[in-house]
């Protein structure tokens, strides 16, 4: 399973590569989280499922576009 780190501590200067998950959206609180957050795609980590005990939330197909966008940028996919 691949993850990517998830913080509250907002970047003053967000990476093209952060994704800006804020009480605004109108998927928020499906995603679980509590407060404004930025999930950092450049901080990726592979992991054996069997570390995983529980999941946050989800994130909405809109959310998941933002994400896959970004990967592709990340990545260079075009």
């Amino acid at each position: 399973m691949v993850l990517a780190f998830i913080t509250s501590q907002i970047p003053g200067k967000p990476l093209d590569t952060d994704i800006l998950i804020q009480p605004g959206d109108p998927d928020f609180a499906a995603t679980g989280l509590r407060v404004s957050s930025a999930l950092q795609l450049h901080r990726l980590m592979t992991v054996s499922t069997s570390l995983i005990h529980r999941q946050l939330g989800r994130l909405s197909p809109a959310l998941q576009e933002r994400l896959a966008a970004g990967l592709r940028g990340l990545f260079g996919l075009g």
